[in-house]
């Protein structure tokens, strides 16, 4: 997929690859919303509990007498089931956000045949149709001055003329990273346009047979300075890789250059 080029409304450009989800300034990545709120995980203590837990179902499974290439072909289809899972997950979030943004855009939409796909996508359509919003933007890139960029799912206006931020889950509940993810949309929102957000909401709309959960946050300051702490955090984790890069070019040179031999 090409890029897509974005001039934003203080005088910016970003070019943004959809594909690899990537943003560019000035030949440049900028960090999205997304891999900073990564900086909440430990990704390398994730994989040590993972492998550990590998671990002890094999030797589970070796206590019980089962042949080596059992276990081994058990663990590989595990694996591959959750992989396949993984993906699905973030695939049905991937095609309701597309098929509301079409709709809300009055764009052609042909109908899901996953009735999954289906039922989270009609959700949407009664929460929307229920509140009487009035679209305003929807899949706008954003950047803030501060270093990051993200890409919001829905500003709407009420009745009552107040401007709403909307992002849309298909998650199984509302969680701590998404109201730093809406507070750092806000910002960077407000910076971006001066325009005002007077109301943050998250949109859950559940894979099961459960209704849409539409969820009003207020505003924290708090919470906006924890998005900016973690942006923080994942700049000095750049900085300290290119460190460990530098110093391991120098080492591998000084290691490299051949030292005149002594003369006897």
């Amino acid at each position: 997929m090409s890029n897509q080029t974005h001039k934003t409304e203080h005088g910016h450009t970003i070019i943004f690859n959809e594909s690899g989800h990537k943003y560019v300034k000035d030949n440049q990545y900028v960090p999205g919303t997304s891999g900073i709120l990564d900086m909440m995980s430990n990704d390398s203590l994730w994989g040590w509990k993972l492998f550990n837990q590998k671990k002890l179902i094999k030797q589970a499974m070796e206590v019980k007498e089962i042949p080596l290439d059992v276990i081994e072909d058990v663990m590989i289809e595990a694996e591959s089931i959750s992989q396949k899972t993984q993906q699905k997950t973030l695939g049905i979030g991937t095609i309701v956000h597309k098929l509301a943004e079409d709709w809300l855009k009055g764009n052609k939409v042909i109908e899901p045949k996953d009735e999954v796909v289906k039922n989270c996508f009609n959700k949407f359509k009664n929460f929307w149709n229920q509140n009487n919003l009035e679209l305003i933007e929807s899949e706008k890139v954003l950047y803030s001055i501060k270093g990051f960029c993200g890409t919001l799912d829905i500003v709407a206006k009420d009745k009552k003329n107040n401007l709403i931020l909307i992002d849309i889950k298909t998650s199984s509940g509302i969680f701590h990273n998404y109201v730093l993810q809406l507070h750092g949309y806000k910002y960077a929102y407000e910076e971006q346009t001066g325009s005002k957000i007077n109301k943050l909401c998250i949109v859950r709309l559940p894979k099961n047979d459960d209704d849409f959960e539409s969820r009003v946050l207020a505003y924290k300051p708090q919470h906006t300075k924890a998005f900016l702490g973690l942006l923080d955090c994942y700049k000095s984790k750049q900085l300290y890789d290119d460190q460990v890069k530098e110093y391991n070019a120098k080492r591998k040179n000084a290691n490299g250059i051949s030292k005149p031999k002594t003369k006897k």
